[in-house]
């Protein structure tokens, strides 16, 4: 066994679970989590630099990040039926809110995606993973109020996606009523 392989092995056991939740999470689907954290470590033992990463295990969450976002990226929007809604997401009994909030949730994430690299990765590590600050300055090589402010900066586009997705919907609601 090689050394990086022995070293993707000390990841798995160390990070794993942590990195197999992330990949859940944003992609919803437990099913493709697997799938994405099978495809992370082939791609981690074939890097050829990874000899040269600094901190592994930041650099495996965000080649995580950057699969989940790819993998939502591929995906064809298709309308959400209850038996694909999965895992109650809430503690609220009614179906329809569960769907809601998967709905909501899904709109959300897809709007993460259509940001920068940088603002998508500092999003999720703030409020997915709920790291400090000065913990994600430290695995992106900037000071903690960079990263404050790169994520306030993300939080601002992201309002303005949402905001342009909430704009263009109550257009067509108006247009469609309109045209009754």
């Amino acid at each position: 066994m090689s050394s990086r392989q022995k070293e993707l092995l000390e990841l798995l056991d160390k990070s794993g679970a942590d990195l197999y939740a992330l990949l859940t999470r944003l992609t919803l689907r437990e099913e493709v989590a697997e799938e994405l954290m099978q495809e992370l470590f082939i791609k981690l033992n074939n890097s050829r630099g990874a000899g040269n990463i600094a901190n592994l295990n930041a650099y495996a969450r965000r080649a995580a990040i950057n699969l989940a976002f790819d993998w939502r990226r591929s995906q064809k929007r298709t309308v959400l039926t209850m038996g694909q809604a999965g895992e109650p997401v809430s503690t609220e009994d009614s179906p329809l809110r569960k769907l809601i909030h998967t709905e909501e949730l899904t709109e959300t994430l897809d709007a993460v995606g259509r940001l920068k690299k940088s603002s998508r990765e500092v999003l999720v590590m703030r409020y997915l993973q709920q790291e400090s600050y000065d913990n994600i300055a430290e695995q992106l090589g900037k000071t903690s109020h960079q990263v404050r402010a790169l994520c306030s900066r993300a939080i601002r586009n992201l309002r303005n996606i949402l905001g342009s997705n909430e704009h263009k919907s109550s257009n067509k609601e108006i247009h469609n009523v309109a045209n009754r």
